[in-house]
């Protein structure tokens, strides 16, 4: 099978920042001799530099090749030069598509609309089947913010974008999405979806536990102390003061007893490094490479996914991030995040911004270390059967090949 996969946002090999969702798909689908021609920007979203100054091919094994597209970038993500770098986007890759010999399928993650809806039409004329794959759900996200009263201005102005999305999900032959709760707003979208299926955004156990375990040879965890960490951005729609204030209370009413670790970068890094000015009990790491992150797992306990934003859809890809090196997670996001992390005890929830019930949490880990060992163990298992990649997108190339079948 010959699959292509397009996404603007997720990292690839030349970025080394670890395997995350495309990447582990191209992995599952080489088990099986499959060949993957992933299609992206050269313009990275994440650190918002240019990758390559011009349109790049790297031959990552002899059947995983990726296309980076010259492509416009932008400074900010709300903007007006961020829709026309997606338009410019998406108009190089049909460009780039053509004259290419047909894929049997074709993967593209949505967000961006434009790239969606311009290729599902494009291989709707061909007679290619393609498999959306929703990882924020656009373009509500969009006006999420915006006041209740005026969101009604809101979604008339972005009018069009609701016709591209019904129109993509109308030319879909699967709707797929990091999260039940997208499934839904899908369905909500449009409710005659051929078939659609969630896999939660997994990573390989085995590799991340080997990774663990040859760390325990040169590395000593400190089991005195309950060590905490957060990875990920500064941004401000993350719930970094929580997370400070907690560490606040620690370091004044349990001296000695945590440690608070935070790594990344963004507009909130002098509110941490203040904080660590003042604290005995926190470092602030800055951004870290891949291996510094399996360290830092390695030495910790718990970790955080706290967000100022109640999204209430939301399935993060920090869930398998920490639960798959058998870290509990302390978590903010309600509805199916917080469903999954209860009902399976991998983690507690707090509501966003509510620090007094995250000291509560915490220390229920600090006075109980039984427990903080059973949901260490529930996180592994819990990784097993739903997380994993070579399980979970093993069971995407199975739907792949059932669509490929389809007359």
């Amino acid at each position: 099978m010959n699959i292509w996969t397009i996404s603007l946002f997720d990292p690839t090999p030349y970025d080394r920042v670890g395997d995350l969702r495309y990447m582990q798909i191209a992995q599952a689908a080489l088990q099986r001799r499959y060949s993957v021609t992933h299609f992206t920007s050269t313009f990275r979203h994440t650190s918002k530099e240019q990758r390559f100054a011009e349109d790049t091919t790297i031959k990552i094994k002899p059947d995983y090749i990726v296309e980076y597209i010259k492509s416009d970038g932008y400074s900010k993500n709300v903007s007006i030069k961020r829709a026309l770098a997606h338009r410019d986007f998406a108009i190089k890759l049909l460009d780039n598509l053509e004259g290419r010999p047909n894929p049997d399928i074709i993967l593209i993650s949505m967000p961006p609309l434009e790239s969606a809806y311009r290729v599902t039409q494009w291989a709707a004329k061909r007679g290619i089947p393609v498999a959306i794959d929703i990882i924020d759900p656009w373009p509500d996200s969009i006006v999420k913010d915006v006041p209740s009263l005026l969101k009604p201005i809101a979604k008339a102005a972005i009018f069009p974008s609701y016709l591209r999305l019904r129109s993509i999900l109308r030319n879909s032959s699967a709707v797929l999405s990091i999260s039940n709760g997208y499934l839904s707003w899908a369905k909500s979208q449009y409710g005659s979806l051929r078939k659609s299926q969630c896999f939660y955004p997994a990573l390989n156990l085995d590799k991340i536990q080997l990774q663990l375990n040859s760390l325990a040879r040169t590395e000593t965890r400190n089991s005195d102390v309950l060590r905490l960490i957060y990875v990920g951005s500064l941004a401000g729609s993350y719930d970094i003061p929580t997370i400070l204030e907690a560490a606040a209370f620690f370091d004044k009413h349990h001296p000695f007893k945590t440690e608070f670790v935070i790594a990344g970068s963004g507009p909130q890094s002098g509110l941490v490094a203040d904080y660590c000015n003042r604290l005995r009990n926190l470092s602030y790491l800055g951004w870290i490479s891949n291996e510094e992150l399996m360290k830092q797992y390695y030495l910790a306990d718990l970790g955080f996914v706290q967000h100022k934003n109640n999204l209430t859809q939301t399935v993060t890809y920090k869930l398998f991030s920490y639960l798959s090196a058998g870290l509990p997670i302390l978590n903010s996001l309600q509805s199916e995040m917080a469903h999954i992390i209860s009902n399976n005890e991998v983690g507690l929830n707090n509501e966003n911004g509510d620090t007094p019930a995250l000291v509560r949490n915490i220390e229920s880990f600090l006075n109980n270390r039984e427990k903080l060992e059973t949901y260490k163990g529930n996180a592994i298992r819990f990784t097993q059967r739903e997380g994993d990649a070579p399980v979970v997108y093993g069971k995407m190339l199975d739907l792949f090949e059932e669509l490929v079948s389809v007359p």
